[in-house]
C-alpha cells in the first residue's frame, strides 16, 4: 500500500475540482466576476501569449510525446505480465491506480485553468439578448435575412478561378486578422476584450477531417488550434469560434454565437461571408425540422455564388463520412454532458435562439450593435 501512496494522494485532487465545480455553481456571477473575467483571464491572457511565441502547436506536441510515452508505458506492463517478475493483481493494481491518479490531476487541472467557465451566466445576457422559443415564422424571417446578407456579400467576397469563395492569404491571412472582429466586437461586448496569443495550425489536418472537427481549443496550452485543411468557407468562423473559447466562453452555442458576431463585426468581407454563412447552416437545420417545404421555397433564393459555395462544402465532406466521424461525434457529446450541458450535442442548436434574439433586438428593431 505504501508503494501506492503517490497515485492515492492524487486521487485527492478529483474530489477537489467537483468541490471548486459545486462552490462556483452556487453564484455564477461571482464565477462571473471573479473567475472569467479576472483571475482566469489574466492567466489565460499570459499563458497564451507565452505559448504564442511557438509557431506551431505546443499541445499538438504534446500529444504526440503523451501518445508515445503511453505506448512505451502499455509495453513496458505487458512485459513486466509476460516475464511474471510481478504477481498479475499487483499489475493490474498498479495500472488502474495510476490511471485514476493520472485522470484525477488532468481533471483538477482542467477545472482550475478553464472548466469552471461552464458556469459563467450566458453570454450577451447583459445586453438582452438571450436563448428564447422562437415561432416557424421568425424562423423563416431570420433565414432570408441572411439569405439576403450571403446574397449581397458573395459578389464581394475573394474568389478563385473556379469560383469557390478563398480567404485573403490564406489560413495564415485568417490568422493574421482574426483578432480585428474582437476589435470591434468589445466596443459593444467588453467581455471579448483581451491580448491572447495567435491562433495555431494543426499539422494533423488532414486526418482531423475524418473526425469531423475542424478546431479545438486547448485550456493545457491557452492556444486555439485550427485544422487548415479544409475550405476556406468556414476558416475565418472556425478560428473565431476557438478564440471565444480562448476567451473563457466554454459552451458550443455561445461560441459559434461569438463566432457570428466577430465575423459580421470584422472590417474584412471574407469573414463576413464566413459567419453569416455559419449561421445560415445552423438556421437552415432547424428550420429543416419545422418546415422542410418553406425550407426549400427559401433556399430557391440563394445566389448562385453562394449555392455553389455550399455545394462544394457538401462534397467536402462527404468524403470523410464514416465510423471515425461518428465515434468522434459520440466522444464530443460525451464531453458536453460531463461539463454540464445536458443535452449534449444538441445545445449546438442553441445557437439559433440567439441569432434570433439578435436579430430581433440589432436588425428589427434597428437597435445598432456596430
Amino acid at each position: 500500500m505504501k508503494k501506492l501512496l503517490p497515485q492515492l494522494i492524487c486521487l485527492l485532487f478529483f474530489p477537489l475540482a467537483l468541490l471548486l465545480n459545486y462552490l462556483f455553481s452556487l453564484n455564477p456571477h461571482i464565477s462571473e466576476s471573479f473567475y472569467s473575467l479576472k483571475l482566469n483571464k489574466i492567466f489565460i491572457q499570459g499563458l497564451s501569449r507565452l505559448t504564442g511565441i511557438f509557431p506551431f502547436s505546443l499541445f499538438e506536441l504534446m500529444l504526440y510525446f503523451f501518445i508515445l510515452f503511453y505506448s512505451f508505458y502499455l509495453l513496458h506492463t505487458l512485459w513486466q505480465f509476460f516475464s511474471k517478475k510481478h504477481s498479475w493483481k499487483s499489475l493490474l493494481l498498479k495500472f488502474i491506480s495510476n490511471h485514476l491518479a493520472l485522470f484525477s490531476i488532468l481533471y483538477f487541472v482542467f477545472t482550475s485553468m478553464w472548466g469552471l467557465n461552464y458556469l459563467r451566466p450566458p453570454f450577451g445576457k447583459e445586453r438582452g439578448i438571450e436563448a428564447s422559443k422562437h415561432t416557424t415564422a421568425e424562423l423563416a424571417e431570420l433565414y432570408s435575412y441572411l439569405i439576403d446578407e450571403l446574397n449581397s456579400l458573395s459578389a464581394q467576397t475573394p474568389r478563385n478561378t473556379e469560383g469557390y469563395m478563398t480567404v485573403e492569404g490564406g489560413y495564415k491571412g485568417a490568422f493574421e486578422r482574426a483578432s480585428l472582429g474582437y476589435l470591434e466586437a468589445s466596443k459593444w461586448f467588453p467581455s471579448l476584450s483581451g491580448n491572447y496569443g495567435p491562433p495555431k495550425a494543426i499539422w494533423a489536418s488532414e486526418l482531423m477531417n475524418y473526425t469531423g472537427i475542424t478546431g479545438i481549443y486547448s485550456p493545457f496550452t491557452g492556444e486555439a488550434n485550427v485544422n487548415i485543411a479544409v475550405l476556406d468557407l468556414f476558416i475565418p468562423a472556425t478560428t473565431l469560434h476557438e478564440m471565444a473559447h480562448q476567451r473563457g466562453f466554454a459552451n458550443e452555442d455561445e461560441a459559434d454565437f461569438i463566432s457570428f458576431l466577430t465575423c459580421i463585426f470584422h472590417p474584412d468581407m471574407d469573414f463576413k461571408y464566413s459567419g453569416y454563412l455559419l449561421a445560415l447552416a445552423h438556421t437552415n437545420t432547424a428550420l429543416a425540422k419545422d418546415d422542410i417545404s418553406l425550407l426549400r421555397e427559401l433556399n430557391l433564393n440563394l445566389s448562385p455564388d453562394v449555392l455553389n459555395d455550399i455545394r462544394h462544402n457538401n462534397t467536402f465532406w462527404a468524403q470523410y463520412e464514416g465510423e471515425v466521424e461518428k465515434m468522434s461525434s459520440k466522444v464530443n457529446d460525451t464531453y458536453l454532458k460531463a461539463n454540464g450541458v445536458s443535452d449534449g450535442q444538441k445545445s449546438y442548436g442553441r445557437m439559433v435562439d440567439l441569432l434570433l434574439s439578435y436579430y430581433t433586438l440589432s436588425i428589427k428593431s434597428e437597435t445598432s450593435f456596430n
